[in-house]
């Protein structure tokens, strides 16, 4: 019985001590966001905010690949080149692309992420590159039986991610592509298919 006693006694302490951490926190957050910021913050936001109210021409696209190394110079090439997006577009790079997107626990934060890109940058289209032997994702191509195995789980999870964007951003394109490479001697081929 006097250890119960102990037991409630100390919870109720610990209860206090968190109730009291917290409205510390908040009045001490209330009274930072009060405080006046010196004249040479408020010019930098002011002309910040003039920028945005002001500017007439936004990016084209928003683009989210994954960030794997092996793929990001061939990526960038691809993007710039053959999608014609030199300095037309905003550029999200994530550890295995689409997969915390498709992640319900991860989903609300990888959309605040893109949401910043297509309000404050008005893109027209979004386009996704998934890409093979994603280590970061997948667990690499190892994790597959063969490559078309690898494939077609790649695009079906690809073409989940372009239905949560349509449903997100219901105004904008979702085109969706796919990367593969290969070696020929000490040359590497990349190629980034379209998946429809």
């Amino acid at each position: 019985m006097k250890h119960t006693t102990e037991i409630s006694k100390a919870t109720r302490a610990i209860g206090i001590m968190l109730l009291f951490l917290t409205a510390l926190i908040v009045s001490t957050k209330a009274s930072l966001a009060d405080e006046p910021t010196d004249d040479n913050q408020q010019k930098k936001t002011v002309k910040y905010s003039k920028f945005f109210d002001e500017k007439k021409q936004w990016c084209d696209a928003l683009v989210i690949s994954c960030s794997d190394f092996r793929f990001t110079s061939a990526t960038q090439e691809f993007i710039n080149n053959r999608l014609g997006l030199k300095n037309d577009y905003d550029y999200i790079s994530i550890p295995g692309s689409i997969r915390n997107l498709l992640d319900k626990k991860t989903r609300y934060l990888v959309f605040q992420k893109f949401g910043v890109s297509v309000r404050l940058h008005h893109v027209k289209r979004i386009i996704i590159l998934g890409h093979q032997d994603c280590t970061t994702g997948y667990g690499g191509s190892g994790n597959f039986a063969d490559t078309a195995v690898e494939y077609k789980t790649i695009c079906k999870d690809l073409k989940k991610a372009r239905r949560l964007m349509r449903f997100k951003f219901s105004h904008l394109k979702v085109f969706l592509y796919y990367a593969t490479v290969t070696s020929h001697g000490q040359e590497r081929i990349f190629n980034y298919r379209q998946i429809l």
